[in-house]
């Protein structure tokens, strides 16, 4: 996986190599390395991620040929590997991609990637920074959990300074996808993509701190709410049960902004302030991602409309976030998450404005 198989797509995308060829090539690989002691399917429970994200990373190099490419030998032992481990994952998720492919690299040096050479390190570095960007973020959430189960033993101002601190390192982290090339993304972006009556791409949209974070902040809206429907088994199994018990909690008012809108959280000036920046703090990252989003697929957006924070919060209400000619690796259609997502936090923002000029007159 680290030395062959970018080489081999590589090849595959020149003409070089036919992918009957590249799937006799691979399948003779999985014949060599049946289950056995010191194999590549290996039965040690320890390296059973490690596995499957290998056998992921072949399988999905047929995807920008259909799945009617996918090497039937493959499929099965994807498949055998689930029956034996069934946390794994059947398909590419972003608990394989990221955590364990980046854990991976963090220990050894090796990364997963689809390309090579200067394309490769901008792969790497794509996944890396998702890696990184996202211990920031999730003590911003952490603050705001505490904020909110135990309002009376926290500071507010202290919690919501410390969550827009780690707001901005997270948005400046994500900013620095501004500079990936759209041809690089491009490159690797097909071994990505989900199929029809297949799963969902392995994309950032299932960053789980990202949500956990929005749940904190505030209700989730009936579009917000499908998008959970459809995310949840393909968020990290570590965290579908967090995601869901903050999904749950939230509905119920056990978030920041409707505390401050119902009156049971009553900030003085300095937290009222805090909060607010981390509602505009919050926006910044979303707009920094719908615009490189809008870089690296112009296709996904209208043509000569660039939007704004004044034109997002005057559209009328979210847009159905299922349902489009040009999804993102998601699945979803990548302007309507994109731009509903900015629209809840200015929406919010309002929200929360027009209460603290209440609580002060």
């Amino acid at each position: 996986m680290i030395e062959r198989l970018p080489a081999d797509l590589t090849a595959v995308s020149r003409g070089q190599v036919t992918y009957a060829e590249l799937a006799a090539k691979q399948c003779g690989l999985l014949r060599e390395c049946g289950p056995g002691e010191d194999t590549f399917l290996t039965d040690d429970p320890a390296a059973a991620h490690l596995v499957q994200l290998d056998l992921l990373f072949m399988l999905n190099g047929y995807l920008p040929a259909g799945p009617a490419a996918f090497p039937r030998p493959l499929l099965a032992a994807v498949t055998d590997r689930c029956a034996r481990y069934p946390a794994l994952d059947a398909h590419m998720s972003y608990e394989l991609l990221i955590d364990v492919n980046c854990a991976e690299w963090e220990r050894t040096g090796d990364i997963r990637v689809f390309t090579e050479g200067a394309l490769g390190l901008l792969e790497r570095d794509f996944y890396l920074g998702h890696r990184l960007a996202e211990p920031s973020v999730w003590t911003a959430f952490d603050r705001l959990r505490s904020l909110v189960l135990e309002p009376d033993s926290e500071d507010p101002a202290v919690c919501l300074e410390e969550a827009l601190r780690c707001l901005d390192e997270f948005r400046l982290c994500m900013a620095q996808y501004g500079r990936l090339p759209a041809e690089a993304f491009q490159a690797f972006r097909p071994y990505h993509m989900g199929h029809p009556g297949g799963p969902r791409g392995a994309s950032g949209a299932f960053m789980p701190s990202v949500q956990l974070l929005e749940l904190v902040l505030l209700a989730p809206t009936p579009q917000y709410e499908v998008f959970l429907d459809h995310s949840l088994p393909y968020f990290p199994a570590w965290s579908r049960p967090l995601v869901t018990e903050w999904r749950e909690r939230s509905r119920k008012g056990d978030n920041v902004v409707t505390a401050v809108v119902d009156g049971r959280l009553k900030p003085d000036e300095r937290a009222a302030g805090a909060l607010l920046a981390v509602l505009d703090k919050f926006t910044d990252f979303r707009m920094v991602h719908l615009n490189v989003t809008r870089k690296t697929l112009p296709g996904a957006f209208p043509a000569g409309v660039r939007p704004t924070r004044r034109t997002l919060l005057d559209q009328p209400g979210e847009r159905d976030v299922l349902g489009s000619d040009d999804p993102g690796t998601s699945g979803f259609d990548a302007h309507n998450v994109l731009t509903n997502a900015v629209h809840r936090l200015l929406t919010a923002r309002r929200l929360v404005s027009s209460a603290v000029a209440a609580g002060t007159d």
